[in-house]
């Protein structure tokens, strides 16, 4: 199975395991990697996300489920074409993890400073292929970096 352009997965370093069953959100942001201005949104403004999916058993999304709602303009700022995530396009896009409701499931409930996590990041043009986001999550902590 193929992945698509961004994927993610979240560690849980409590326990040292995958975090699986996560609500995930994909948003983007703008379409130019080179506008900083866009981290600015107008108030009132709030963007929707244009795929979601839940973690799997090992805590990765590797393919997302695109909003059916979507129009052939969004599909093509993002670079889906027939339905299929094929192309990675230029942009700054976020990542929403929600966090929250995966800590108060646990089988032992822990409390958490982080109702959800959002990772903004930006895809240089021309982009690479493939755009990795792991979060290292406890109920107090949490750390990213690009991966690969």
């Amino acid at each position: 199975m193929s992945v698509d352009p961004i994927t993610c997965h979240i560690l849980d370093t409590t326990s040292g395991s995958p975090a699986s069953d996560v609500l995930c959100q994909i948003f983007l942001i703008s379409s130019s990697a080179e506008d900083q201005t866009t981290f600015d949104l107008p108030v009132g403004s709030t963007p929707k996300p244009f795929a979601m999916n839940k973690t799997d058993k090992d805590g990765r999304i590797k393919k997302w489920i695109l909003d059916p709602q979507l129009e052939s303009s969004q599909k093509a700022d993002v670079g889906v074409t027939e339905n299929t995530w094929s192309t990675l396009k230029p942009g700054i896009y976020r990542v929403k993890f929600y966090t929250g409701k995966y800590f108060s499931e646990l089988k032992d409930p822990q409390r958490t400073f982080f109702p959800f996590v959002e990772i903004t990041f930006m895809v240089q043009d021309p982009p690479d292929n493939h755009y990795h986001i792991p979060l290292l999550l406890s109920n107090h902590s949490y750390t990213t970096y690009r991966g690969s």
